[in-house]
């Protein structure tokens, strides 16, 4: 039996280590190159218009009291089963609002079906908002209720 020689295993490539040498030139021509990654804390990221972060609450002000009607549409539409409405009557008119409005943001998928299921027109009262640094030490810090789903989470600063 007469040994096939590969173009690859010639004593010649071995010898002069070609592949090594060519990937140091991969290396080295991308070296000199500006990067391209962003030091997180420091240097924001742009967010397109259209990321969607954390749900939240929104309040409009032509509307006499919250925008959110307490129908439970966003909390019947949630794949997650996350979001949590408790309603009660209007003060001084017909209709609901929202008592209690808690989401569990360590569940939550950010897939944005609440806000399609949400009723009231010309804008929905829950939205995908851009806040998307959610970190936090205790499960319970997740939770979200109606205060927190109106004012958002205020970013952390990080020392340089």
């Amino acid at each position: 039996m007469s040994k096939i020689v590969r173009p690859e295993d010639s004593v010649l490539r071995r010898f002069l280590l070609l592949e090594l040498f060519a990937g140091l030139w991969v290396t080295l021509k991308h070296q000199f190159r500006p990067h391209v990654t962003q030091e997180y804390p420091r240097e924001r990221p742009e967010l397109r218009p259209r990321f969607r972060g954390v749900p939240r609450l929104r309040d409009h002000p032509g509307a006499e009291g919250p925008l959110c009607v307490a129908c439970n549409q966003c909390a019947l539409a949630c794949p997650d089963h996350c979001i949590t409405v408790v309603a009660e009557d209007r003060k001084g008119g017909k209709g609901k609002q929202p008592k209690s409005f808690h989401i569990d943001y360590e569940r939550c998928c950010h897939c944005g079906l609440c806000v399609d299921a949400c009723p009231t027109k010309p804008i929905t009262a829950i939205y995908m908002s851009h806040d998307y640094e959610m970190a936090q030490y205790a499960r319970d810090d997740f939770m979200t209720d109606l205060r927190g789903l109106y004012e958002g989470h205020v970013p952390r600063e990080y020392k340089r």
